[in-house]
């Protein structure tokens, strides 16, 4: 009995793992097709692209003078990727700092003299705004005198800048539309004193990363001309190595490695940016 008991639960149990085994499984999500070559060249910028095509030429027709076949590799990726690690990083965030802080003062001379409603003072001042300003504030006017209620309009126009300096302009604002209380003007005016010092606070930074990034140029100058140098000048045999499969290996390994070097450098001065004070949000005032 007992060895018929066990063979029943061993077959019992085999016919369910069975099942479970051969049964349907969920339905997986499609993924999405991976992009083509067409389109990922098409989504490649048409400067780069240019560049791109350029240094292929150039990099064919100097490889086969020189007998040199790592500037097949070396001279496109020069053209595409050293104007992206020496150029100057973009100055976006301080200058939208700047035009906010412009544009706090236009705002607090109009409500200081008290002769409009915080709409109004948008009207009147959006002709004034900074061109970095311009369209945001422009919209934001339309949406305030369309059906959107004024504290849903500021909310989006601070989505739209997506800044947190923004977001401490924009939270008085708010505040002002929400509750009517007074002090807007003194408010708007600390907010612009504060914008000010952090502009240039950051110019301040900028002139210092700019250094390391000087440094990186004077390098890479440097060592360009040294490597045209021994390539086309280098009369000895001692760049012979460099022309077999083993020295374009070792050629790309040395690259590669000041590559290396001026990306990291390049993300040390790199800006991360700040988190933003309002949380995004959509017209109903939902979290999106």
């Amino acid at each position: 009995m007992t060895l018929a008991a066990l063979a029943a639960a061993g077959l019992m149990g085999g016919i369910i793992m069975a099942v479970l085994y051969f049964r349907p499984g969920p339905e997986k999500e499609a993924r999405a097709p991976k992009p083509t070559l067409t389109q990922r060249w098409n989504a490649i910028s048409e400067g780069t692209r240019q560049r791109l095509i350029i240094g292929a030429v150039l990099g064919l027709l100097l490889a086969f003078l020189t007998k040199f076949p790592v500037l097949v590799v070396v001279v496109p990726a020069a053209l595409v990727w050293l104007p992206l690690l020496l150029s100057n990083p973009p100055t976006k965030e301080r200058d939208l700092i700047v035009a906010l802080e412009n544009w706090a003062r236009a705002l607090a001379a109009g409500v200081g003299a008290n002769k409009y409603t915080l709409k109004d003072v948008i009207g009147v001042t959006r002709g004034s705004a900074p061109g970095i300003l311009q369209g945001p504030v422009d919209r934001l006017y339309a949406r305030m005198m369309s059906t959107w209620t004024v504290k849903d309009s500021l909310r989006k126009f601070a989505d739209e800048l997506n800044s947190p300096a923004a977001d401490e302009v924009l939270i008085a604002l708010i505040q002002a539309a929400e509750f009517n209380g007074g002090g807007l003007e003194t408010a708007l005016k600390g907010i612009a004193e504060n914008l000010h010092v952090a502009s240039k606070n950051m110019l301040e930074v900028d002139v210092e990363r700019a250094k390391a990034r000087d440094t990186m140029r004077i390098m890479a100058v440097f060592i360009g001309f040294t490597v045209v140098y021994l390539v086309f000048f280098g009369g000895s045999g001692q760049l012979d190595f460099y022309r077999t499969p083993l020295g374009v290996i070792a050629m790309l390994i040395v690259l590669s490695g000041f590559v290396g070097l001026m990306i990291w450098a390049k993300a040390i001065t790199r800006v991360r940016p700040e988190p933003r004070i309002l949380i995004q949000t959509t017209r109903g005032g939902q979290e999106s």
